[in-house]
C-alpha cells in the first residue's frame, strides 16, 4: 500500500496534477432465485431478495435478469414481474406466453432507481416479484433470477442520475417521439454514463413492428439517437395477448460537462400503432460530484461481431482484457451488464444458453436460456457482478453462449457488453483529450526484461514519451510519429518501477511500467 502511495504522489508530480482522490466505493449486494407461480389466486410472490446496509444512502439502482420457464401443456398467460423494497414498488413488466407443445423459456429484465431522499442510514431489502393475470391449473410458469443492487448516490459518494417512468403510451408515428424522459442531469466533469432502460411492448391494433431507442439532449428539445442503442420488435396479437418485454443498454464515453437528458423513444415502422407499457429509464454518471469527492469509477464498453454456435459447449463471444484500479483494495466488484440478439437456423434451438465468465475473482454461475423457434430472432440480456478482485490486477473479462440442444445454428448478433468497477480509481482525473490519448498509447509487454514496445495509435502530431525512475531520474526519451509501434531496449535498466510520461500536443498522461 506504500508503495503504492508513493507511485501515485510521482505520477502526480510528472503531469502537474495537485492531489489524488482517496478511493470510494459503492456499495453492492446481489443474489439469485428460483420461484413458482401460484395455481389458485393471482397474488405476488418473491422470485429472489438481495439485502443492502445503506450509510446514509438516498439512491440505489436495482435490477435483475429473469429467465421464465413455462412446460409443456401451459398456455395464455400474461406473466408479470416488478422489483420493490416492501414499501415502494418500480414499474411491472409484463410478457404474454401461448400455447406450447414444448417446454419454453423467454427472457425478462426489469431495473428501478430507488429514492429515499437525504438521511436514510439502515438495511434495505429489494427483491424481484411475479404475478400473472390468470389462474388455473394451465397457468404456472416458473421463474429464475439474477438480482442486484447498487447504492448509488449517498453522503460518502453521489453519482449523478435521472429516471424516467411510464405506466403506458402508445404512438402512431413513424418517427421517433418520447416514450419517457429523464430530468436533467448536470455532469461538473467530462464523465462517462451508464443508461438503462426496460419495458414492455404491444399493440392495440396488430400485427406491428415497432422500433424503440435511447436518445440524448442538451436542451430537453433536440433529442438525437444514441449509437447502439435501437431495437425493433414484431408484435403478432393485439393488447396484452401481444405483450413482450424488452431492454436497452449503453454506456457514452467521455461526455463532456454540461446538462444532459435522455429519454426513450419509440416509433411505428410498420402497421396501424404499437404502445409501450411499464417503461423506465434511469442514466447514471460513474463519476461522482465534486462535493462528494470527484470519484471516477471506470467502465468498459464493447460491440463485438456476430458469433455462431452449433455446439453444446460454451464459447466467447466478448472477451475484454481489464485491470482492476490501483487503490488498495483487495475485493474490488466489477459490474456487468449485457444484451443481444439470439436467432436460429436449420432447427429450433433448445436452448440458447449464456452466462459471464472472469478469470480473477468470484462470479457466482448464472445461466440464462431461451427457445428460439426456427427462422425467428429473439432478444436477450444479462448481469452479473464479480468480487474479490485485487487492486492492480489484470484479467479477462467474457461473454459466453451455447447451442444447449447442438441442432440447428444458434448466431447471437447485436452484443452489447457494458462493465464497470464498484470501486473508484484515484489515478482517474482525465480529461476527454487526456482519456482519449491514454487509450490510444500503450506499453508491453509489461512487465518488461530486455525490451518493450510502445503502440502508438494516436493520429495527430508527434508524441514525447520520457521514463522516469521513482526517484524523478529521467533514463530514456524518444519521440514517436503518429500510428507508429516502436521498440524499448531495457538491457541494463534496474528492476523496478518506472514512469512513463507522454505527452502529445500539450495534453500530458503517464504509465507505469515494471522491468523484471
Amino acid at each position: 500500500m506504500k508503495k503504492n502511495i508513493f507511485i501515485t504522489a510521482i505520477l502526480c508530480f510528472f503531469l502537474n496534477i495537485t492531489f489524488i482522490n482517496a478511493q470510494k466505493s459503492l456499495t453492492a449486494s446481489s443474489a439469485q432465485g428460483t420461484a413458482t407461480s401460484n395455481t389458485a389466486v393471482n397474488v405476488w410472490n418473491t422470485v429472489a431478495s438481495t439485502t443492502l446496509n445503506l450509510t446514509a444512502g438516498v439512491k440505489v439502482l436495482v435490477e435483475a435478469t429473469i429467465e421464465v420457464q413455462v412446460t409443456s401443456g401451459n398456455s395464455d398467460i400474461n406473466t408479470q414481474f416488478r422489483l420493490t423494497d416492501g414499501t415502494n414498488f418500480g414499474q411491472n413488466i409484463s410478457r404474454y406466453v401461448t400455447t406450447k407443445t414444448y417446454t419454453d423459456k423467454g427472457i425478462v429484465a426489469i431495473s428501478f432507481i430507488f429514492d429515499y431522499g437525504a438521511g436514510f442510514t439502515g438495511s434495505k431489502t429489494f427483491s424481484l416479484e411475479q404475478a400473472k393475470t390468470t389462474t388455473g391449473v394451465s397457468k404456472i410458469f416458473t421463474s429464475k433470477t439474477e438480482i442486484t443492487a447498487i447504492e448509488i448516490a449517498s453522503s460518502n459518494v453521489s453519482l449523478p442520475n435521472g429516471q424516467a417512468t411510464t405506466v403506458s403510451i402508445s404512438t402512431t408515428s413513424s418517427t421517433y417521439v418520447a416514450a419517457a424522459n429523464t430530468n436533467s442531469i448536470v455532469l461538473e466533469k467530462p464523465a462517462d454514463i451508464y443508461i438503462v432502460s426496460t419495458f414492455s411492448t404491444r399493440a392495440a391494433n396488430a400485427p406491428a413492428v415497432g422500433a424503440w431507442c435511447l436518445q440524448e439532449s442538451i436542451d430537453n428539445s433536440t433529442f438525437t439517437d444514441i449509437p447502439n442503442s435501437q431495437i425493433t420488435r414484431s408484435i403478432i396479437a393485439a393488447n396484452e395477448n401481444g405483450n413482450g418485454a424488452a431492454t436497452l443498454v449503453t454506456l457514452i464515453k467521455n461526455k463532456p460537462a454540461g446538462n444532459y437528458y435522455f429519454r426513450l423513444a419509440h416509433k411505428v415502422n410498420s402497421g396501424i400503432d404499437i404502445i409501450t407499457t411499464g417503461a423506465t429509464i434511469s442514466a447514471v454518471v460513474l463519476r461522482s460530484t465534486i462535493a462528494t469527492g470527484d470519484d471516477v469509477f471506470p467502465a468498459y464498453s464493447d460491440f463485438p461481431p456476430s458469433a455462431t454456435s452449433t455446439l453444446n459447449s460454451y464459447s466467447d463471444i466478448a472477451t475484454a482484457s481489464i485491470t482492476a484500479p490501483t487503490n488498495g483494495i483487495t475485493d474490488n466488484k466489477f459490474f456487468m451488464h449485457a444484451t443481444y440478439n439470439m436467432s436460429a437456423s436449420g432447427a429450433n434451438i433448445e436452448y440458447a444458453t449464456y452466462k459471464f465468465g472472469s478469470s480473477a475473482g468470484t462470479l457466482p454461475l448464472f445461466e440464462i436460456q431461451r427457445y428460439v423457434l426456427n427462422g425467428t430472432t429473439g432478444s436477450g440480456g444479462l448481469i452479473g457482478i464479480v468480487s474479490g478482485i485485487n487492486e492492480g490486477t489484470s484479467f479477462n473479462a467474457s461473454f459466453q453462449h451455447k447451442n444447449s440442444g447442438a441442432t440447428g445454428t444458434l448466431t447471437t448478433s447485436n452484443l452489447n457488453t457494458i462493465g464497470f468497477f464498484l470501486n473508484s480509481d484515484p489515478f482517474s482525473t482525465l480529461s476527454i483529450e487526456e482519456d482519449i490519448l491514454n487509450t490510444n498509447i500503450s506499453i508491453y509487454p509489461n512487465p518488461a526484461q530486455e525490451q518493450c514496445y510502445i503502440s502508438n495509435n494516436v493520429t495527430d502530431g508527434e508524441t514525447s514519451f520520457k521514463f522516469y525512475t521513482l526517484t524523478g531520474q529521467l533514463v530514456h526519451s524518444i519521440n514517436v510519429l503518429p500510428k507508429t509501434n516502436t521498440k524499448v531496449n531495457v538491457t541494463g535498466w534496474a528492476s523496478g518501477i518506472y514512469i512513463m510520461k507522454a505527452t502529445n500536443n500539450g495534453v500530458n498522461i503517464a504509465k507505469k511500467l515494471i522491468i523484471d
